[in-house]
């Protein structure tokens, strides 16, 4: 009995051995069908290719991206170039027109009608051309600058007997050079400037007072009119400004020159020294108020500064936008005189001016002061053309015109065009 159970227990442990291979061996199939299935699916993936498309796509775009940014730095390149020439281009062209924008050409031309009114003699009722100015000036280096200035007039024949008073010829009035000083370490203490001037140049006095009315076209003023000074000569000057603390500024014009003027050769060695101060010293309400003077030794050598005759005078002025009146004084070796005058906007563009002058040209001769008497209207066409409708006396004086007790009157049309 026990053997037939030992042989049914061993029956059945064989039998559950054999169905617990096989059923191991059924798992292994089926876990191995698994992983078939995992790679076949994986496989199956691949080539759907989803996961490498964006990468190519993402350096398709890097590679644009690139592209771009650098024909954006070559456009970028090519203006740079393009500004750094056109900017050379500019530089050039500015440089060119720089050398060649400060040289001025400038032309004035004084135009007149005469009629005498009485004591004419035979010049009764003319036109003519009073003055044109031929005007070159060119800045130079180091702030220094040349002024080249012909006057076309009517030349006398007593200076120079080979031309006629006919025609009108073209003479030399300003040729200088002026050159700036550098005067930074002195002015610290007192502000100014200085410039010496070399050549044919202005006088002290006659330029600067023909600016208080600026009727130059009209008439000259009291010193140039009566010839006691001549409006330019030969030799140095020294001009500029001074500007004290609290104080108006001064402007003033120192020169040595021949004395003999433009329109002479120097024959003896003198000289002439003379300076002017001007100043506006105080503005008020009613314009500004000018003062100025001037001193000048004439005939002065080294043994002799004081010279053989002197000059001096004063002229003061109320300047405004719509008028000007003014007093000038002149005195000197034998010789005095004045001029009192003023201009006033009547209406825009038309002024009315009157300005009278006595001169004595010596004190020991008598019957040789002379009376003078301007008035009229002048009308501003614009600023680079003027007219005037003015009429001139002149009484006594030692000209057979204008002889003691006679009256030389003269009506003028006068006219100046700024070229």
């Amino acid at each position: 009995m026990s053997k037939k159970i030992l042989i049914v227990f061993l029956s059945l442990c064989f039998i559950a051995s054999n169905a617990s291979y096989a059923v191991q061996g059924k798992a292994k199939a089926v876990q191995k069908k698994t992983v078939k299935v995992k790679t076949v699916v994986k496989k199956a993936v691949k080539p759907a290719a989803v996961k490498p498309a964006p990468v190519k796509v993402e350096k398709k775009v890097q590679a644009e991206d690139q592209d771009k940014v650098s024909i954006e730095d070559q456009v970028q390149d090519v203006k740079d170039d393009t500004n750094t020439a056109i900017s050379n281009l500019k530089a050039q062209v500015d440089k060119l027109a720089s050398d060649n924008s400060d040289i001025k050409v400038g032309s004035v031309i004084f135009f007149r009608w005469q009629k005498y009114l009485s004591n004419g003699g035979t010049n009764v009722n003319n036109f003519d051309i009073d003055r044109a100015y031929l005007d070159f000036k060119k800045k130079l280096d180091w702030g220094a600058s040349a002024r080249v200035t012909l006057d076309v007039a009517r030349i006398s024949t007593s200076l120079d007997t080979t031309k006629s008073t006919q025609n009108l010829f073209d003479y030399l009035k300003y040729a200088y050079v002026e050159l700036p000083f550098n005067v930074s370490l002195l002015s610290q203490f007192v502000p100014f400037s200085a410039s010496a001037k070399i050549g044919l140049q202005h006088t002290v006095w006659i330029d600067w007072a023909d600016k208080m009315l600026n009727l130059r076209y009209i008439a000259k003023s009291l010193t140039d009119n009566e010839g006691a000074m001549t409006s330019a000569d030969f030799g140095v000057g020294l001009t500029g400004k001074i500007s004290p603390l609290n104080m108006p500024e001064v402007e003033y014009h120192a020169t040595l020159l021949n004395g003999s003027g433009y329109k002479a050769v120097d024959a003896d060695g003198k000289k002439n020294i003379a300076l002017r101060l001007n100043s506006t010293i105080f503005n008020s309400p009613l314009g500004g108020v000018i003062l100025g003077v001037f001193g000048s030794l004439n005939g002065a050598t080294p043994s002799n500064l004081t010279g053989d005759t002197n000059q001096d005078g004063a002229m003061l002025g109320l300047k405004s936008d719509s008028y000007t009146f003014y007093g000038e004084l002149l005195n000197g070796t034998g010789i005095k005189g004045y001029s009192v005058g003023g201009i006033y906007e009547v209406l825009p563009g038309f002024k009315a001016f009157a300005r009278t002058d006595e001169y004595d040209p010596n004190f020991n001769k008598a019957n040789d002061q002379i009376d003078r008497v301007f008035y009229g209207m002048t009308y501003d066409w614009g600023k680079d053309v003027k007219f005037s409708v003015d009429v001139q006396n002149a009484t006594g004086g030692s000209a057979a015109s204008t002889s003691a007790g006679k009256t030389t009157s003269v009506l003028y049309v006068h006219s100046m065009v700024t070229l």
